[in-house]
């Protein structure tokens, strides 16, 4: 929600995946979901962590299914906020040793 409040503060990462290495980012609405056997029970960062490791060597669109699957068991029919995921991973491609992914490749005609 950028641009909704006057004074937003952010912070700026830099984190390299290695090959196979997923990403995920996902909105509140993940961990805060409401559900469990009486409806009152977040899903938490424990459940997702839990969730995570074993979707290890997944693809990223097989991971978000995944989460999204369990969050919207997890909640049954209660209401929720918003849930938003996303999954980026790095090819499992092997480059020539002289390119590392941050300095520049050689052409070679």
């Amino acid at each position: 929600l950028i641009g909704v409040l006057p004074d937003v503060r952010s912070v700026t990462a830099e984190v390299d995946l290695r090959p196979g290495e997923t990403c995920l980012l996902y909105t509140d609405g993940v961990t805060e979901a409401r559900g469990g056997p009486l409806g009152d029970v977040m899903f938490g960062d424990a459940r997702l962590r839990d969730a995570l490791a074993e979707c290890a060597g997944m693809p990223a669109e097989a991971v978000v299914e995944r989460i999204h699957m369990l969050v919207a068991e997890w909640i049954g029919d209660n209401r929720h906020d918003d849930i938003a995921v996303m999954a980026i991973t790095a090819p499992r491609t092997t480059h020539l040793t002289a390119v590392d992914g941050h300095t520049a490749g050689r052409y070679t005609a």
